[in-house]
């Protein structure tokens, strides 16, 4: 529940900020952030810590280890379906 609020006051305060039709009545949405920010550093707003499975545990660390075994590449290739503009 306290997380919902969380999201609802950060989304609230970044549709405040980019939207252009209202930006002349916006005076400053820096301390919602601020405070948003804040209470996310102090775990004020925080879920409860879940225990990760030890087999869950154990796979992750693997693939994590597997991901060193591929060469960084210099540069990615661009997949066909995937277009710059936002159209495909």
């Amino acid at each position: 529940m306290k997380i919902h609020w969380l999201g609802r006051m950060i989304a609230i305060a970044g549709a405040v900020a980019c939207a252009p039709a209202l930006a002349a009545d916006v005076t400053d949405v820096g301390p919602t952030v601020h405070s948003a920010l804040e209470m996310q550093r102090s775990g004020q707003q925080s879920a409860p810590v879940r225990p990760m499975l030890k087999d869950v545990a154990d796979r992750t660390y693997e693939r994590y280890l597997e991901s060193f075994t591929y060469p960084i590449p210099e540069q990615f290739d661009r997949d066909a379906s995937f277009s710059a503009d936002g159209s495909g």
